[in-house]
C-alpha cells in the first residue's frame, strides 16, 4: 500500500469528515430515499467503479434513472432523457452522490483522490497514471473532479461524447490525477476540500493556482473538438 493510501492522519480524516457529514446530512438523505422509493425506484443505485489496487468495488449513489438504464451507455450528460425529474434535481444539486460519504466510512474510498471509473476507463489510462491510481482510494473530489465539476454539461456539447471523453477529457483527468499522487500532502487535501465548498457555492471550477498549467490548452483541444464534431 502506497504512503498516500496508507497515512494514518489521511484515514483519520475520511473517517471523522465522512462521520460527521452523514450525521448532518442524515435528515436529507432520508427525504430523499423516501422521495425514490415513492417514485417506485430502488433508493441506491450500486455500480462497480475501480477502486485501491484496481479492483472493483460498488459505489453507491441516490437513483436517478429507471433501473437498466445504465446498459444503453455509461455516460449521462445534460440533457439525457434517461434521467427522472427527480434525478435532474439530484444530479444538478450533486445530491445524488452523498451515499458515498458511506464509501468513505467504510474504507473504499476517500473524502480526496481520484474519481472512481469503469475499468474500460481505467484501461485507457497511460500505464503510470493507472498504477498511480492503483496506490490510491478514489476520492469523492480530488483535482479531477474539480476541474471537471460540469463535465455532463460539457459532454452535452458534442454529439460523439464517447470519443470526446477518451481523447479529450480522460487524459486531461489523468495528468491531473497523476500530479495529485506525485505532490500530495495533507495540505493539499485541504486545500482541495475548501476549494470544493467554494465550487458548489460559487457553480464554477476552481483549482489550486499550481496546478494551473496543468490545464493549459484544455479549451482550444476542447473547441477543436467541437468544430470537427458539428461537420
Amino acid at each position: 500500500m502506497d504512503r498516500i493510501a496508507s497515512n494514518p492522519l489521511k484515514r483519520i480524516f475520511d473517517i471523522f469528515a465522512s462521520g460527521l457529514i452523514l450525521l448532518v446530512i442524515s435528515p436529507v438523505m432520508f427525504i430523499v430515499a423516501a422521495a425514490i422509493k415513492l417514485s417506485g425506484e430502488d433508493v441506491f443505485f450500486k455500480q462497480d467503479r475501480i477502486g485501491l489496487g484496481l479492483k472493483p468495488f460498488g459505489v453507491l449513489k441516490f437513483t436517478t434513472m429507471p433501473k437498466g438504464s445504465e446498459k444503453l451507455g455509461m455516460l449521462a450528460p445534460t440533457g439525457d432523457k434517461r434521467v427522472t425529474e427527480l434525478g435532474k434535481f439530484l444530479r444538478k444539486t450533486k445530491i445524488n452522490e452523498l451515499p458515498q460519504f458511506i464509501n468513505v466510512f467504510s474504507g473504499q474510498m476517500s473524502m480526496v483522490g481520484p474519481r472512481p471509473l469503469f475499468g474500460k476507463q481505467v484501461a485507457q489510462y497511460e500505464n503510470q497514471v493507472q498504477e498511480a491510481i492503483s496506490k490510491m482510494r478514489p476520492g469523492i473530489t480530488g483535482l479531477g473532479s474539480l476541474f471537471f465539476s460540469a463535465e455532463d454539461a460539457l459532454l452535452a456539447t458534442v454529439r460523439d461524447k464517447e470519443r470526446f471523453y477518451n481523447t479529450v477529457v480522460l487524459p486531461q483527468k489523468g495528468r491531473l490525477e497523476l500530479y495529485y499522487f506525485d505532490n500530495w500532502s495533507f495540505w493539499l487535501d485541504v486545500q482541495i476540500v475548501f476549494l470544493t465548498f467554494l465550487s458548489v457555492l460559487q457553480g464554477k471550477s476552481n483549482l489550486p493556482k499550481r496546478t494551473w498549467f496543468l490545464v493549459e490548452g484544455f479549451d482550444e483541444a476542447v473547441h477543436s473538438f467541437q468544430a470537427a464534431d458539428s461537420k
